[in-house]
């Protein structure tokens, strides 16, 4: 059966995460290609990489977090796939669809696939918990992105600054079916201040110019407490 989807992601030491992401699209595609943009990672996301059969290509952004740089490969990496349909997303974001539910949107012919986000929180006092554990969210407006559409008939995707919208050019169908994604950030709170307080020292000139990621600024002390105010989150339930 030939391969559907080529999957993209660009990331910088997530070892954390990276067994997950390749776990969760290889079980959903098992024969997928996984194209992994390292921006010089110093853990051992590369080792991980390689381990798990994933092709990796470097980029170096002399330590710096450029979201110009993101840009440029999320709007063109995927125009060389030789399968149809193409994932654009980040290492934390895992979107449930399965090859299924994509030969099904194929057959009717949807260009665009449709999704809802929502921001996956760990609820247990376990720091620990497994990732496939995390059942909880909240929804997330902002992770409503065009993840997975088809190269076929998709000519530009035009992410803005942040990915979290684009403006495509093709012949666009979105699916009648939306299908959820989930945004695994808050899995361990020192995990978040760890990985806050780091990409922060990493923001360069032109994303603080822009304003672009500059969330990564909070304080310790901001990052532990709205952790656990995603944890009480009014609208929190139960979406896995």
């Amino acid at each position: 059966m030939n391969n559907l989807i080529t999957i993209y992601s660009i990331c910088y030491n997530e070892e954390v995460m990276l067994p997950h992401f390749i776990e969760w699209y290889r079980t959903r595609f098992p024969d997928c290609r996984i194209v992994l943009y390292d921006n010089m990672s110093t853990d051992n996301t590369r080792q991980i990489a390689v381990d798990n059969n994933c092709e990796i290509i470097d980029y170096d952004s002399n330590n710096e977090i450029r979201d110009d740089l993101y840009l440029e490969i999320k709007n063109n990496c995927w125009k060389t796939a030789t399968t149809p349909f193409v994932f654009v997303g980040d290492i934390d974001e895992l979107v449930d669809i399965n090859e299924d539910h994509l030969r099904y949107e194929q057959k009717l012919g949807s260009t665009m696939i449709k999704f809802e986000g929502w921001n996956m929180i760990n609820t247990e006092p376990n720091p620990k918990l497994e990732i496939n554990q995390i059942i909880f969210g909240s929804r997330a407006f902002q992770y409503d992105k065009n993840y997975i559409y088809n190269k076929d008939y998709i000519s530009e995707i035009n992410f803005s600054a942040g990915c979290h919208s684009s403006s495509p050019i093709g012949k666009i169908k979105y699916s009648e079916t939306v299908y959820k994604m989930y945004h695994f950030k808050s899995i361990d709170v020192d995990y978040m201040v760890k990985r806050h307080l780091e990409f922060g020292k990493r923001l360069s000139q032109k994303n603080l110019q822009h304003s672009w990621g500059i969330h990564y600024l909070d304080s310790e002390e901001v990052i532990r407490h709205n952790y656990i105010y995603y944890q009480t989150h009014p609208e929190l339930k139960q979406v896995r």
